[in-house]
């Protein structure tokens, strides 16, 4: 008996491989061995299989407890980040490497599947930018508690700083397309924030 996770697995190598477009029902059914007719009844559709691929890989990825972190200052909340990212790295990784029985699939496939995600489906683009304004809230609690603990300088401008951090964050994630093992990403990730965040000192 195939499970449900088997069959969003190997739907999002097949993603990975040919993108949105290019991937069949009859491409579904020649990696997972199932009839069309049961893997309709697990998914209403082909988009509705493909919504549960990019929670799976995309948004459960993403996503943070934004409660977890509001009391965290600007030098934990960057530790936060560290973790945070390298563990995205390395699940990203994990999916990309299991790819045995799928032949040509890198870092670069995983980016080029999340933007292709992005620009055809609303509801995605929504809820990863609720993932977003967290890490936006999370910066500005951070700077104010770090503003009250005189980490930081007291007139600080916590919205724009927080937005700028937030920019950086994810210039260095995009940047991440060119690293083998995510190694890059985390030491320019530090390299980058603390520089920042000594021009606030």
């Amino acid at each position: 008996m195939v499970s449900e996770d088997l069959i969003l697995k190997k739907t999002f190598k097949l993603l990975l491989l040919k993108g949105f477009d290019r991937v069949s029902i009859t491409d579904i059914q020649n990696a997972t061995g199932l009839s069309r007719g049961l893997l309709y009844h697990y998914y209403k559709n082909k988009e509705d299989l493909f919504i549960q691929v990019t929670e799976k890989y995309f948004i459960e990825i993403f996503d943070f407890d934004i409660r977890k972190v509001t009391d965290l200052t600007i030098f934990e909340f960057i530790d936060f980040m560290f973790k945070r990212f390298d563990r995205i790295e390395h699940a990203i990784l994990d999916i990309v490497k299991n790819t045995n029985d799928i032949q040509g699939v890198s870092m670069l496939n995983y980016h080029f599947l999340f933007y292709q995600v992005m620009q055809r489906d609303a509801i995605f683009r929504n809820r990863y930018q609720a993932t977003i304004e967290k890490e936006k809230i999370g910066w500005e609690n951070a700077l104010k508690n770090s503003i009250t603990k005189k980490e930081i300088k007291s007139d600080t401008n916590i919205v724009i700083s927080a937005k700028e951090l937030v920019t950086l964050t994810d210039g260095v994630w995009f940047q991440s397309i060119y690293s083998v093992d995510g190694k890059f990403m985390i030491q320019k990730l530090e390299t980058t924030l603390f520089h920042y965040i000594d021009l606030l000192k």
